[in-house]
């Protein structure tokens, strides 16, 4: 047996032998739901876990209060991969979106990665990610270099398929708000201006928009105020729209668009607009179709096979895009419920917690263990996903 296969031996070994701690940590997360920035007793957890294991931790990262970096270093020149646990939860649904499989089955991996292979052969980083679910943590984290210069960064995803690829698009938040003049409805209309037609005319801008955009594009809004009665002409309305594209330069160029129907709205109507744009900007996913061929051979090594054919696919928009921007990075996803059981539910929260969520955690660490002895340990395979990053920024 070669130096590669031992390691990947010995870390699906460790993982078994880490088994039940794992499961424990993660029924603690899962029954102690903390929304986004707000995970500090999951940190906390997280954190102890990944000392007892040897590695040296800094919380706080990224002027993060509950992102938290974990390494087991390595002499400097040597290969590194990082696993991204995240572990905030959804408001009102706790873990139903599994994120506390996700951050156990990371730090799962990073634990049993750095028992198989000592430090000459690479550093081992766990990092973690606070707020995925709304904030988008690993947008600051990325903004603060800490993916940079590493050869992998790898996560995967509880799901109703499993999947070896999975793209998500850039994404760019506006909220546009518009002001006009209060008057009777009945009584006086001439002397109002209706802020509710503002938000009505750009909603059918944007739909007209639509016919003449690509067909990867998106753009979806609600409105988020609307008046208070019937007989008062509004004074104020507001809309929330998000526009996503597949690259940055089409997701800027997209929302210029948007955001001009929301302009001719507002001299159509003469309301006053006011726009916010979320500085918090996604970027599209970088897929690396090497590292993610290596994740799937090792999860056909685990017994379980991706469906075939399944090409990527592009789920919505997720901070993940920023730092694949920045690292070779993939997301797979792994089964863990059927698939007509949707994420962000509580049929999705009560697997995470159950025996379907165990299940998916142990396999999501061996093949993310393995993957990263791949990287570490096979210069030939490392080289690839290197060169495929690169080749794909210079198309950007």
């Amino acid at each position: 047996m070669d130096t590669l296969e031992r390691a990947k031996k010995n870390a699906v070994d460790c993982v078994d032998s880490l088994a039940g701690d794992l499961w424990t940590l993660s029924r603690e997360i899962h029954r102690d739901p903390e929304p986004s920035l707000q995970e500090h007793r999951a940190c906390r957890r997280l954190c102890a876990f990944l000392e007892g294991q040897g590695f040296e931790v800094r919380k706080g990262v990224g002027r993060l209060p509950t992102a938290f970096e974990a390494r087991r270093p390595a002499r400097r020149g040597r290969p590194a991969v990082s696993f991204l646990s995240e572990y905030d939860a959804l408001p009102g649904l706790g873990h139903a979106c599994g994120h506390n499989v996700i951050g156990v089955a990371s730090a799962g991996a990073g634990a049993a990665l750095a028992r198989a292979v000592g430090p000459e052969a690479g550093a081992v980083v766990v990092t973690g990610t606070p707020a995925e679910e709304a904030g988008g943590g690993k947008v600051f984290l990325a903004k603060q270099g800490l993916f940079r210069g590493l050869d992998a960064v790898m996560m995967f995803h509880p799901a109703g398929e499993t999947r070896a690829e999975v793209n998500f698009l850039a994404l760019n938040e506006l909220r546009f708000h518009f002001t006009g003049r209060a008057a009777h409805a009945s009584a006086s209309p001439e002397r109002g201006i209706n802020a509710l037609d503002a938000v009505l005319a750009t909603f059918q801008a944007v739909a007209a928009l639509r016919q003449h955009i690509p067909p990867e594009d998106r753009v979806h809004g609600v409105i988020t105020e609307g008046g208070e009665a019937p007989n008062i002409v509004p004074a104020r309305a507001s809309a929330w729209f998000y526009v996503r594209s597949t690259t940055p330069g089409g997701v800027k160029a997209l929302a210029r668009r948007v955001e001009d129907c929301a302009r001719g709205a507002a001299r159509a109507t003469g309301a006053r607009l006011r726009i916010w744009r979320n500085p918090v900007a996604y970027a599209p996913m970088r897929v690396n179709r090497s590292l993610a061929s290596l994740f799937r051979e090792n999860l056909r090594r685990l017994g379980v096979r991706e469906p075939d054919p399944l090409p990527p696919l592009a789920m919505g928009s997720s901070d993940v895009g920023n730092v694949s921007q920045a690292a070779p990075t993939i997301h797979p996803e792994i089964q863990m419920v059927p698939a007509g059981v949707s994420a962000h539910t509580p049929a999705f929260a009560r697997a995470a917690g159950g025996a379907p969520g165990r299940k998916a955690l142990l396999l999501g660490a061996k093949a993310l263990a393995m993957t990263g002895a791949d990287i570490l340990l096979n210069a030939k395979a490392r080289s690839r996903v290197q060169a495929e990053f690169q080749a794909a920024g210079r198309r950007r």
